[in-house]
């Protein structure tokens, strides 16, 4: 959609804030619960033997940490005791060495994100000899040993509404008050003539399977006929390896570049990048993903009264993490009781969690070998409830 460009005015992206972090239906979801923010790690200073460990792609990552807060929470609420345990490093190898480093402390359980689809079956195997148990989150393991994946959302419902958002944004539309995108989108292509749009995306790393399942999501999306003729169904795929540096060159090299329209961004340290790279370069590519909003106040619309399109990201979506992390730790706890054993069909009960009630997870074939249990859907972050979400999450 190149006629409705102006002009970029490129610069060099100025210093970043520090702390940005990692990444349905037809109408908006229920509005997920608040809560607030922080990494509260309890007990890295003492033994671990019988700790539950949760670890993330790396430390510094904001999604990580406010993953554990509600695995954290959720642990020491029936007594038990939660370590956060990430390498400084976003790879398979440094993930693998910190693993062995805790089936040594004999931990009683490990819930991971894991950097990689390949390279974790001699620590796993080693890990379920030892009685520990594994469970993934965010970015599935190798199904012959986690017992269940933690799904934040389907990824072919996140795909979706990634492309549905940046298409919409792209032609100016707001986000649609009764949450139907999808309706909007085929409203809004049905007269169009424009040039073809063309849609970015900035990803972690080529080879996260959680990331790769959504630009996969995305691809299939772009393959329906509203779609035809008036949005590319190629994407301009680039990779930060969600570090903050590299997802900033890749940023200045989609405005660079002047060729897509929207720059999608499915992990949370990438949108914060692109964000940064966008305002300061006055650019006039815009920007969705997957983002928290407190991380992104300073790209968003701050209230209903706001021109959206006045910001360089206009909305973008997310879930209740916190929440998602003591889904984690309620899996964990009903594996360990072995009252969840993982098997299609079979389920948890989760205790009441701040303002979510007691609530029965079951899990379902997730298509990899494995199982998955769904712990919420995409939330959609816009004018309308932005000033309310900074404070939250």
């Amino acid at each position: 959609m190149k006629k409705l460009k102006k002009l970029l005015a490129l610069g060099l992206c100025l210093s970043m804030a520090a702390g940005v972090v990692t990444g349905c239906s037809t109408t908006q979801p229920t509005d997920p619960s608040g809560s607030s923010t922080g990494n509260t790690a309890k007990g890295d200073n003492n033994s671990l033997e019988g700790a539950h460990v949760f670890m993330f792609k790396s430390t510094g990552n904001s999604f990580g940490d406010l993953m554990f807060e509600g695995f954290n929470e959720y642990m020491e609420a029936k007594g038990e005791k939660a370590v956060y345990k990430s390498p400084a490093e976003t790879t398979v190898a440094a993930q693998v060495q910190l693993l062995d480093e805790l089936i040594t402390q004999k931990v009683a359980s490990i819930t991971i994100s894991t950097n990689g689809d390949a390279g974790y079956d001699e620590v796993f195997k080693k890990a379920k000899e030892a009685g520990i148990a594994i469970t993934s989150i965010d970015s599935a393991a190798s199904p012959d040993y986690r017992t269940t994946h933690v799904n934040q959302a389907e990824p072919n419902d996140i795909g979706a509404y990634l492309v549905q958002a940046a298409v919409l944004i792209t032609l100016g539309i707001d986000y649609p008050e009764d949450g139907d995108m999808k309706g909007a989108v085929e409203t809004a292509l049905s007269g169009y003539t424009d040039e073809e749009i063309v849609l970015g995306v900035l990803s972690a790393s080529i080879d996260t399977p959680v990331q790769n399942s959504w630009i996969a999501a995305m691809e299939a999306e772009l393959q329906d006929a509203v779609y035809t003729g008036k949005v590319s169904p190629a994407l301009d795929k680039k990779y930060g390896n969600d570090d903050l540096t590299e997802s900033t060159t890749q940023a200045q090299a989609f405005i660079a570049e002047n060729k897509v329209d929207c720059i999608i961004s499915p992990t949370t340290v990438g949108i914060a990048a692109v964000g940064q790279c966008l305002k300061t370069s006055n650019s006039k590519i815009k920007l969705t993903g997957l983002g928290l909003p407190s991380e992104m106040q300073s790209f968003m619309p701050a209230s209903a009264s706001d021109d959206a399109f006045a910001s360089v990201c206009p909305y973008m979506m997310l879930w209740d993490v916190i929440h998602l992390g003591a889904v984690s730790a309620a899996s964990t706890l009903a594996t360990l009781d072995g009252s969840f054993d993982g098997a299609v069909g079979s389920g948890f009960t989760m205790d009441v969690f701040r303002d979510y009630p007691e609530t029965t997870y079951e899990a379902y074939d997730n298509g990899d070998g494995g199982t998955a249990v769904l712990a919420g859907t995409p939330y959609v972050f816009y004018k309308e409830n932005m000033a309310d979400w900074v404070k939250k999450l």
